[in-house]
């Protein structure tokens, strides 16, 4: 009926959103009828998911409306490109939708053309009612006749096919099929004709979206009855239906099961003893350097997650491939095998185990046929015990050596301990002569400490140990002498994400709510009727305050329990009703019925 442009008001300075009656409409009287209509309908309906009208009039025969220019696409572009919505954004722009044809409902007006390109949505999510040109009053009955047909096929009310008077169900019935849509991803009745949409509308069962996908069950009943073929059937107002699509939600998040994934390790492969045939004598020549030879196969490198147990399995993997550079030197592993697994953990590096100078350890690799080389590994000698948890390294011990310390039995492997010759002279005289002349020092400080500061312990005020917490030491200079105190530790919280216009990090500057001194406000919340805060005390506690837009009317609530990502679930102990907030609405609930239902303008957590 007219083409939307975008255009700049020179009086006010703005860039708006200009519409225009097309020209070859102009002499049409009933266009010309529709379109003043919209103007005065869209103007007449102060609700935030209709766009402000800020003018209207006629210049050179052209008939226009000036209003607020909103960037975004429509739901029917939406769900085009991207597919149909999740449940939870489904019924987040059905609220939405629903308050606007309330407001629009409460003082008359009937919509009667709701349907996806009808609804602008914002990069948020946060959606507009749009296009009352063929809206109905109920004052103005002169045109029912000339518009009673008019509007899209695939969200008309069965009603409407008919001559009777428009009355608001027609506009639950649309948003029904529009929240069919949004879960399935198609229209209720795909059909290509004129006459099989009016005969599905009239006679046809509602579609079950659970016919879609089983996990949107719980809407069944919500669609069943919003499509309902009588219009006192159906829900008694576009609010009553998104209450119902908002309680089938929750039902549904709390029936599927919470699934916590994790790391998966698999430990794969024979396990076999050690075999003495396994081991290779390379002697040691230096400590922190070995000789060994370069064909035998050296640990798995950093990013491998697992080892083969011997020279005669496959490797072991731990939820990942292997990729071992056969000539890298080893590295340490990082990571953890599990518990239950039958394999020895495998140390990369040179380790020396105490008391054990000339075990050796089996190559945990296939040994290479060919030529014998050697290669020199060095590097700094490593003390210390591996130990995991419940498994004993895999060492193999062998017979002391015949040619005495530093000639026996040698490792094979970068990774194996490096030899320790004995010490001929015991050094546990030596040990306790330096101990026993660090206590002699320690004694004298001590005694000279408490001769210096005898006079400063008269004047030292010991403070009662604090409530709770952990207290950080502050010095406090008074005159001479110093006397220390505590002070309690404050609690750093993150930063806010996001913002809330008329709000820091407490709350909101005016009007409220807001949180007391020196609490930090967690979720900040701007919903279409009120305004909520979530604070959160020194003690590690929180509270809920929340503030109708309407009457100013407040509650607040202790102990509301986070659910996450700045979510939060308080309950009144008075009455039991429950106030569930989150980044999409405020959802308010009483014995299981829905008592409020409302989505979310700005959000802000920490």
């Amino acid at each position: 009926m007219g083409e939307v442009y975008e255009a700049y008001d020179t009086s006010k300075n703005r860039v708006v959103a200009l519409k225009m009656l097309n020209r070859e409409l102009a002499t049409d009287p009933t266009f010309v009828q529709r379109f003043r209509r919209e103007s005065h309908a869209m103007a007449s309906v102060q609700e935030p998911h209709v766009i402000p009208v800020h003018d209207w009039g006629e210049v050179d025969g052209v008939l226009y409306i000036d209003m607020r220019l909103v960037k975004g696409v429509d739901l029917k572009e939406r769900l085009q490109q991207y597919g149909r919505l999740t449940p939870v954004e489904a019924v987040q722009v059905v609220e939405q939708i629903a308050f606007a044809l309330d407001a629009a409902h409460e003082i008359g007006l009937v919509h009667r053309d709701v349907k996806p390109a009808n609804i602008l949505l914002t990069g948020n999510l946060f959606a507009y009612l749009v296009d009352f040109g063929i809206a109905h009053s109920a004052t103005d009955p002169q045109l029912t006749s000339a518009g009673s047909a008019v509007g899209s096929m695939a969200y008309m009310a069965p009603e409407r096919f008919e001559s009777v008077p428009m009355a608001p169900s027609v506009d639950t019935y649309a948003l029904t099929c529009v929240l069919y849509e949004c879960l399935v991803g198609r229209v209720p009745f795909p059909v290509n004709s004129l006459a099989g949409a009016i005969g599905s509308h009239q006679m046809a069962p509602a579609p079950r979206p659970s016919a879609a996908d089983s996990t949107l069950a719980t809407f069944d009943a919500v669609v069943e009855r919003g499509m309902a073929k009588r219009p006192d059937q159906r829900y008694a107002t576009p609010v009553d239906l998104a209450r119902a699509a908002r309680a089938a939600l929750i039902q549904a998040e709390r029936s599927t099961p919470a699934t916590v994934s994790g790391p998966r390790i698999e430990i794969t492969g024979p396990q076999t003893p050690p075999n003495r045939s396994d081991e290779l004598p390379s002697p040691p020549t230096t400590r922190g350097s070995a000789v060994v030879p370069a064909d035998s196969q050296p640990p798995p490198t950093r990013d491998s997650a697992a080892f083969s147990p011997d020279a005669h399995s496959p490797p072991t993997r731990a939820s990942g491939a292997l990729s071992p550079d056969s000539r890298s030197p080893a590295t340490r592993d990082s990571a953890a095998l599990s518990r239950d697994s039958q394999s020895p953990p495998t140390i990369r590096g040179s380790v020396a185990y105490p008391g054990e100078p000339h075990a050796t350890r089996r190559v945990t690799g296939p040994q290479s046929a060919g030529p014998q080389s050697t290669r020199r590994v060095t590097g700094p000698q490593p003390t210390g015990a591996y130990r995991a948890a419940g498994h004993e390294p895999t060492v193999l011990r062998a017979s002391p050596s015949v040619g005495g310390p530093g000639q026996g039995s040698g490792y094979t492997h970068p990774s194996a301990p490096i030899p320790i010759p004995p010490q001929r002279n015991s050094a546990t005289p030596l040990l306790a002569g330096a101990l026993g002349s660090l206590i002699v020092l320690a004694a004298v400080g001590i005694g000279v400490w408490f001769m210096m500061n005898a006079d400063d312990r008269r004047n030292v005020a010991v403070p009662p140990p604090p409530a709770s917490g952990v207290v950080d030491p502050t010095v406090i200079e008074t005159g001479s002498q110093t006397g220390y105190t505590t002070a309690p530790a404050t609690t750093t919280v993150p930063p806010l994400q996001s913002s809330v216009s008329g709000a820091d990090g407490r709350g909101f500057l005016t009007a409220g709510p807001r949180c007391n001194d020196n609490d930090a406000a967690m979720s900040i919340a701007r919903t279409t009727r009120s305004r909520v805060v979530i604070c959160h005390t020194g003690d590690q506690r929180y509270y809920y305050k929340g503030v109708r837009a309407s009457d100013g009317a407040g509650i607040e609530l202790d102990d509301p329990v986070p659910n996450g990502d700045g979510a939060y679930t308080v309950t009144n102990p008075t009455d039991g009703t429950q106030y569930q907030l989150n980044a999409s609405g405020l959802t308010i609930i009483k014995a299981g019925s829905v008592l409020a239902s409302e989505p979310v303008i700005e959000f802000a957590h920490r």
